[in-house]
């Protein structure tokens, strides 16, 4: 059975639908689990391509209601993915003792690293790969996260493999395997297309050098669609990720709880 833990909607300001069109389409096709995870706000800024603060209690509400109203047929959960900022800590905590989310997930969209906030869609060099690592890490030792979405997302970015390249993928799995923390293989990279970059023709992510290293290390990975319209909830790229996933030999899980 097919699960996604990783779904937006059209609060994000760049995804399509109502928190129930998924709901229908997952039921449509046959999930068990639906996880929403919609780009979550920050209380005194906004870091963009998110939810406005003042739409949370909205969008909580709106799961509850259908939790009760379509608890029969689906298992629904409340989710945000989520950057991690250290300063941020008793936020990430209300969120899920207070506001009663099942669990965040970790998308290190923007990082802070020496007190400076980057974004990793912008890395100048490989050596942002290492500094996205460690805050990749930093936030995975809080035990705040219940996953980390797209963990090998840097490789977006168009620059020559090397060593830093193997010590942020090194530095992301071995926190990962230390904490049992669970790895996303994201879908959304394949919905991307192939493209040229430095390292050769291949999606932006997954990138399979990362993934081999995953394996290796007994990472427990789960696919996720990281829809941002309701058709993409288990269309051909959700279910191509979890071929590609099969593939690779990972270790596989089709829930997070």
């Amino acid at each position: 059975m097919v699960n996604n833990f990783h779904t937006h909607t059209y609060r994000c300001l760049h995804a399509y639908g109502t928190e129930e069109d998924y709901v229908l389409e997952a039921i449509d096709k046959g999930l068990g689990c639906l996880g929403f995870s919609d780009h979550a706000p920050f209380p005194d800024k906004d870091y963009g391509y998110r939810m406005k603060y003042e739409e949370l209690d909205s969008y909580i509400s709106a799961i509850d209601i259908l939790k009760e109203k379509y608890g029969d047929k689906i298992k629904l959960y409340k989710g945000l993915e989520i950057e991690y900022h250290p300063r941020y800590s008793d936020y990430y905590r209300s969120l899920l003792n207070d506001r009663g989310l099942d669990y965040l997930a970790l998308g290190e969209h923007q990082y802070t690293i020496g007190g400076e906030i980057k974004n990793i869609f912008f890395a100048e060099s490989t050596a942002d790969y290492t500094d996205y690592a460690k805050a990749v890490c930093m936030a995975i030792e809080t035990g705040l996260f219940a996953y980390v979405a797209h963990p090998d997302i840097m490789f977006i970015n168009n620059h020559e493999w090397d060593d830093r390249c193997d010590e942020a993928c090194d530095m992301i799995i071995e926190c990962a395997s230390k904490h049992d923390t669970i790895l996303e293989y994201n879908a959304n990279g394949y919905r991307r297309n192939k493209q040229l970059f430095a390292d050769g023709i291949r999606y932006p992510y997954p990138h399979e050098r990362f993934w081999k290293k995953a394996k290796d290390a007994h990472i427990k990975v789960i696919v996720g669609s990281d829809c941002h319209s309701p058709d993409q909830i288990c269309d051909e790229y959700m279910l191509y990720g979890i071929q590609e996933a099969k593939k690779a030999g990972l270790e596989l899980i089709n829930n997070i709880f």
